[in-house]
């Protein structure tokens, strides 16, 4: 057994492909909450579909390469924060953790986003822009809380149609079999 990692063309590609949905969804197709205490955006599919192909390691940088590109196309008001970068990392990882190798069930997809929920949004991003920022990281917390909640069985649906049109497509396996 190998246990050199080869990167094939498609999986450059793939991973290029994955990097430009973040930062088109990141930051172009976006909205904010009232009162912005959180982005809205299908940031979570290129994350998520980073994850199943790429496994941990790989989801976890396919994140951060796009927050850092995101920043560098399009850079917000406060500019590169390494903290955010970690969260996007993290996201990252949880995806592939609970994806990566393993059925994309709804049940499975439900868990990884609650995960994801609340260990990345619910946890970090509060704590980390109530540190950059000065706000109290209870107030974002519950500014966040109430869309966070609703969104975990939304893009847990989304997820997993998305998969099942991969998988009947016979697009997702071989890429992770690739990967391997």
């Amino acid at each position: 057994m190998n246990n050199r990692l080869r990167f094939t063309t498609r999986m450059l590609v793939t991973a290029a492909l994955l990097v430009s949905l973040d930062v088109v969804f990141a930051r172009f197709l976006r909205f904010y909450t009232p009162g912005a205490l959180d982005r809205i955006s299908l940031q979570f599919l290129p994350n998520a579909l980073a994850g199943a192909i790429f496994g941990p390691v790989g989801g976890a940088l396919i994140c951060v390469v796009g927050d850092t590109v995101g920043m560098l196309i399009n850079p917000d008001a406060s500019g590169f924060i390494p903290l955010i970068t970690l969260a996007c990392a993290a996201r990252g990882a949880i995806y592939g953790l609970f994806l990566y190798r393993k059925e994309p069930g709804f049940v499975r997809t439900l868990a990884a986003v609650a995960t994801v929920t609340v260990v990345v949004e619910l946890g970090m991003m509060p704590v980390f822009l109530s540190v950059l920022y000065g706000n109290a990281w209870r107030a974002v917390l519950i500014g966040k809380l109430p869309w966070r909640l609703v969104s975990i069985p939304a893009f847990a649906g989304v997820l997993t149609a998305v998969f099942r049109a991969l998988k009947s497509a016979k697009v997702l396996r071989p890429m992770q079999r690739e990967h391997s």
